[in-house]
């Protein structure tokens, strides 16, 4: 039985290599399968296969799960190009060699899981099989995806976080608080409390505040003012040095008073 040897680069990540053998009657499910196993992948839910032309360019569609397509095709019958809805064909049911048709067939494989990555996949070898090996197989495996197409398996999601709602407790009108449509004039209360305060105002005026008046100083009040209607001398009255001509005569008028405390 020949085997097929296929090349599978990543147009996103260069230096990026697999090298892969399957039987060509093994379906491309097959051929699935190793992809993601050979690259640690996760699980997808959709991929697909499409054959291409030597420089990548897409024809036939091999989907992982049922899905119809519009196509635009020319019809020879109505010599214009028509629309139709076509049904992909499902990779489980789809083998190898019904469409390999060079011995250097090229394809394209790509994958939508939690992230997107495209591969070119071309085959490069034929050769028959010695027997003991099982297929498909990885032989050579260069690089490694980023990280990011994985999840890791020890970080579990966050539980949700259920908010406290207070509910609202309508505030009573104020209008029910007080009703002063029920409050009830009591008339001996108001005459009590009127005849209170008429004698509270009466007790105020005739209240008598008695204003001492000053007394004036007697003869034991130590004060010094002078004699009244005691006679001046004249001569004892000094008001200012140029009432005096003679600055001698002033000197001899107060010669009596140099004198010591003693002398008194």
């Amino acid at each position: 039985m020949l085997i097929y040897r296929f090349r599978i680069t990543c147009e996103e990540l260069d230096g990026f290599l697999r090298e892969i053998e399957i039987q060509p009657n093994q379906t491309f499910l097959d051929f699935h399968h190793i992809i993601i196993d050979s690259s640690e992948l996760l699980h997808c839910e959709r991929s697909s296969f499409f054959m291409t032309d030597k420089k990548y360019k897409k024809d036939k569609e091999i989907s992982l799960k049922p899905e119809k397509r519009q196509v635009r095709k020319y019809d020879d019958d109505l010599d214009q190009v028509v629309t139709e809805l076509l049904t992909l064909p499902l990779m489980k049911a789809s083998k190898l060699k019904e469409y390999i048709e060079d011995p250097h067939q090229k394809m394209i494989y790509e994958f939508e899981g939690r992230d997107h990555f495209s591969f070119h996949i071309e085959l490069f070898k034929i050769f028959p099989s010695d027997g003991n090996a099982s297929f498909p197989r990885c032989i050579k495996r260069i690089a490694e995806l980023p990280k990011k197409a994985e999840i890791p398996a020890s970080i579990t999601p966050a539980a949700p976080v259920h908010k406290v709602v207070i509910p609202k407790v309508p505030l009573p009108k104020i209008e029910q608080l007080v009703k002063f449509d029920d409050i009830v004039e009591d008339e001996h209360e108001l005459a009590a409390i009127e005849s209170e305060l008429g004698g509270l105002i009466a007790d105020d005026d005739s209240a008598v505040f008695d204003v001492h008046e000053k007394e004036t100083p007697g003869d034991d009040d130590f004060t010094y003012g002078g004699m009244e209607g005691e006679d001046e001398d004249p001569d004892e009255k000094l008001d200012h040095l140029e009432d005096y001509e003679d600055i001698e005569s002033l000197d001899k008028r107060l010669s009596g008073y140099d004198r010591d405390a003693d002398d008194y």
